[in-house]
């Protein structure tokens, strides 16, 4: 005959404790539900602790429920809700709320994506996280931030009693993958670029996206940069870009013109060489009205010019040029390695090309400054040696 102990449980009634026929142990009690009517509750376990814990896990999720806090929130949830609230107070742009939910997809389709926050363990996180070691250090660092927010979030609203990501042994994982190094172009590889463009035009009825190359080539500005431009930025008796604005992609995968540029310091004026200023001469000369009165756009598709179309035209140029394939933000970086190899100072450079400060530009052309010291070494040699 299965036995019975009755317990006090405070503010719930009486609880008892019974053996079932199973084996296990019943935890029965009552309680008051948020309408005020009396109710019971079972709870059943291996022995009688585990009863009493589910019995406090129970309880504290339903005065979570009276505070109108949902304790089965995911960490996806959590930070939907934050980005939808960010965004909608202007905490966040159409393109940061777009990158952030796109990292999201990430954890959603992963081991913790449906699994309420309160109920992930620590195995769990660590598992989770040895399977984001196939992507790049930087989508692995924007994930682990996201689940870092989203435990604080849930730590603030009383969702969880215990930050599990706040451990002193969490560490956000590394990629197996070797961080990718955009080089520029060598001065051969540059040439052959240069020859290839000039000597053959797109077929009629395609989009020539060679002004936007070349500008890149010898300015340094960032593709969306180029292809948000107006015919007002374009100061040609100054003889200066007035970089302002830039393609961005929006919710929806929408491209739209974002008038500021990709960070606050992108916001700069970058001076019109002689070898840049006879194409953006060309590039004015061939404006037509469009609706967003750029410098170019895609009449065909009747938008605007998004990176990706004047990467692909970039690839397949590379290609015919028989120049290892590679991104066009590969012509930044040349353009970088050309001011660098010429003697242009790190403190302006960093400003021609936006850069937030002077460790940016000095941690993106590592090796091209450490061929300039050897170089500057053998100038001081000639030096001493003509003394």
């Amino acid at each position: 005959m299965a036995g019975r102990k009755r317990m006090k449980k405070s503010g719930n009634g009486e609880g008892s404790f019974r053996l079932t026929t199973s084996g296990s142990i019943e935890y029965r009690l009552s309680y008051k539900n948020e309408y005020g009517e009396s109710k019971r509750k079972s709870f059943s376990g291996a022995d009688e602790q585990e009863c009493i814990d589910k019995a406090k896990a129970w309880f504290r999720k339903m005065e979570l429920k009276k505070k109108g806090v949902d304790s089965n929130s995911t960490i996806v949830q959590i930070m939907k809700y934050k980005y939808q609230s960010d965004y909608s107070m202007n905490y966040l742009t159409e393109a940061g709320y777009e990158r952030n939910m796109d990292t999201l997809k990430i954890i959603e389709r992963g081991s913790l994506g449906t699994v309420p926050i309160y109920d992930i363990t620590r195995p769990e996180i660590d598992a989770f996280l040895k399977t984001l070691t196939k992507y790049s250090n930087s989508v692995i660092e924007k994930i682990y931030q996201q689940m870092r927010a989203a435990y604080s979030i849930a730590m603030e609203k009383g969702v969880v009693d215990l930050n599990l990501m706040a451990a002193s042994d969490m560490r956000c994982p590394k990629s197996s993958k070797p961080d990718k190094k955009v080089r520029g172009l060598t001065i051969d590889e540059q040439k052959r670029l240069v020859d290839q463009m000039e000597m053959k035009a797109p077929p009629e009825g395609r989009n020539d996206y060679r002004l936007q190359l070349f500008i890149e080539l010898y300015s340094g500005m960032r593709m969306g940069e180029i292809n948000a431009l107006r015919s007002q930025d374009i100061d040609l008796k100054k003889n200066v870009i007035h970089v302002r604005s830039t393609i961005s992609r929006g919710t929806g995968y929408r491209s739209f013109v974002k008038d500021t540029t990709k960070t606050y310091n992108g916001m700069r004026d970058v001076p019109i060489s002689k070898k840049l200023r006879p194409y953006l001469e060309e590039a004015l000369r061939r404006q037509q009205p469009n609706p967003e009165n750029l410098v170019f756009y895609d009449h065909n598709a009747e938008s605007v010019i998004t990176t990706s179309q004047v990467n692909s035209y970039f690839q397949r140029t590379c290609l015919k040029a028989d120049i290892p394939q590679r991104g066009q933000h590969a012509l930044r970086h040349t353009f970088a390695t050309r001011c660098i190899e010429s003697g242009i100072p790190a403190v302006v450079l960093k400003t021609w090309l936006g850069h937030k400060d002077i460790h940016v530009t000095l941690d993106t052309y590592t090796d091209v400054f450490r061929e300039m010291d050897h170089n500057a070494v053998k100038k001081l040699d000639q030096y001493i040696d003509a003394m």
